[in-house]
């Protein structure tokens, strides 16, 4: 309902324009003396026409005036009642603040069309305005739409840019490809990485299942079903079969470009430095194992053959501390040879302890010198056979002299250790063979005995240090012999094999390359 502001100075005008306008409008009259100039309460409230005569329009005309202004663009009317007689006095400064005018005495019918053409003119206004308003909305939302289409038209211009940067930058392998496996497009990192041409490519001769190791062939179909159903292919590893045969560590990861079409875009990454690494860090992972437990081992070694020596010295000295005067000759000798044969069994495990501890930090050296080989191996023989003249020792060769530049210490390691070892897993009277023969540059020595042999689990293991086969019993050693053997075959640049079969025997194979180290007479 229209609201109508009514300032009339004669009480009876408006208690009689109240009435009469109140059947149509709300109606609110000012009852403040105007003459005063003090604030009329109502004047801060909204209305949509103000009826006032020449009194109230001397003392609100600049509030008027005011009003209209706030309310531009919207027309907010002003009706003056004044006589006839006073039209002429009105100044053009209070014209400026009046729409209309209707003199007295007022017609009701004339009042009625007046009142209404100013109101309607205040309801075209207002649906005028809100009109103006929902076109510079819509115009407003416009260029939004506008600024939005245009940002994104930049924002996928720039992002065909970077990936067409990144496609013919060669960094990263790219591809498009169907969901059966043929690959439509690819840049060069790809087909170097998987050693194809682009005129292979352009013949359609390269298929990406093809490629792909059987093992690898269900992670694909998964990664097919995730891209049919949610467009995306997430980041996972797998192989692809080089041209030459070779394996290629791939991550592969895309996107779905069109469903109808079934065609993705995807991205495949060489990752052959990374599985490199971390090879090398399960290597060192199980280095740093192997390590601990030798650790181990040499604890337990050094605890359990120290401790018998140890034993045997100090039994015996404290004999001769106690019995020495009162002992025979012949029995102090005795005592004096089983103490020397401790300390010489200590001196040796220590000399082989020292050894491997050269040969694991590499400063084990190779120092060849001339050597006739076959008056050395006879040598180690006559002094084993002196030391065990239990078993039977034979020493056979297929030359009648033999030079050589070889490491004598290393070579005595290797021949001395593996002599010994053939006598300790031998019963008594068992025969111990050493052959040895040089053919096509190469010089072969064969350690062979009828022992208890080595079980076919054990031979994997049987040169790492400490290490021991499960057949050995209550038999004397420490488990560095072998290793001892390995590193000095290692040194000469010479190969080490072993034939065994428990219960029946074992042969160590050792060859030594001719053309290095050797020459023959």
């Amino acid at each position: 309902m229209n609201r109508i502001l009514l300032f009339l100075e004669n009480s009876e005008n408006r208690r009689l324009l109240e009435e009469f306008l109140s059947f149509r409008y709300e109606v609110r009259v000012g009852n403040s003396l105007l003459q005063t100039k003090q604030a009329v309460p109502m004047l801060d409230e909204p209305f949509d026409l103000c009826i006032l005569d020449g009194v109230a329009l001397n003392h609100l005309w600049e509030w008027a005036r005011a009003k209209k202004e706030m309310e531009q663009p919207v027309f907010l009317p002003f009706l003056l009642v004044t006589p006839q007689s006073q039209v002429k006095l009105l100044t053009r400064q209070l014209w400026q603040s009046v729409d209309d005018l209707i003199s007295k005495p007022i017609e009701k019918l004339e009042l009625q069309a007046r009142v209404e053409m100013l109101l309607r003119s205040r309801q075209l206004s207002l649906q005028l305005k809100a009109s103006n308003q929902q076109l510079q909305d819509e115009i407003a939302q416009r260029d939004r739409a506008e600024a939005e289409r245009e940002m994104a038209i930049a924002a996928l211009q720039d992002n065909e840019l970077r990936f067409r940067r990144l496609t013919e930058s060669n960094v990263i392998g790219m591809i498009v490809a169907d969901l059966k496996g043929n690959i439509v497009d690819a840049n060069q990192a790809f087909l170097n990485m998987v050693g194809y041409t682009s005129e292979e490519l352009q013949m359609g001769t390269i298929q990406w299942q093809a490629m792909t190791p059987p093992e690898y062939q269900a992670l694909d179909l998964q990664g097919i079903e995730k891209l049919r159903s949610t467009g995306l292919l997430t980041p996972f590893e797998k192989e692809y079969i080089h041209k030459d045969g070779n394996r290629v560590p791939v991550e592969v990861g895309g996107a779905l470009l069109d469903a109808v079409e079934q065609t993705a875009v995807c991205f495949v990454l060489d990752i052959s430095d990374r599985k490199r690494a971390e090879a090398e860090t399960q290597r060192a992972l199980a280095r740093e194992r192997e390590i601990n437990e030798l650790k181990s081992r040499f604890v337990y070694m050094v605890s359990h053959e120290f401790r018998n020596p140890l034993n045997i010295i100090s039994g015996f000295v404290r004999l001769l501390e106690r019995q020495g005067n009162r002992l025979e000759p012949e029995r102090q000798a005795d005592f004096y040879q089983r103490i020397k044969s401790a300390i010489d069994r200590m001196t040796t495990l220590l000399d082989d302890v020292l050894l491997i501890g050269e040969t694991e930090t590499n400063r084990l050296s190779f120092q060849p010198a001339p050597l006739e080989v076959i008056s050395f191996c006879q040598s180690l023989v006559e002094d084993l056979k002196i030391a065990n003249d239990e078993v039977e020792i034979g020493f056979i060769y297929t030359v009648e002299s033999l030079n050589a530049n070889l490491d004598s210490a290393l070579l005595r390691n290797i021949l001395g250790n593996l002599l010994s070892n053939a006598i300790k897993y031998s019963s008594a009277g068992s025969p111990v063979q050493l052959y040895l023969s040089c053919e096509a540059d190469v010089l072969t020595f064969k350690v062979q005995d009828t022992g208890i042999g080595i079980p076919p689990e054990a031979q994997t293991r049987l040169f790492d240090a400490f290490y021991r086969a499960n057949n050995v019993d209550s038999r004397a050693g420490t488990g560095l012999g072998l290793a001892i053997v390995k590193q000095s075959v290692d040194l000469h640049g010479g190969t080490i094999s072993i034939e065994s079969e428990v219960n029946v025997g074992t042969t160590f194979i050792v060859t030594l390359p001719l053309s290095k180290h050797l020459h023959q007479n």
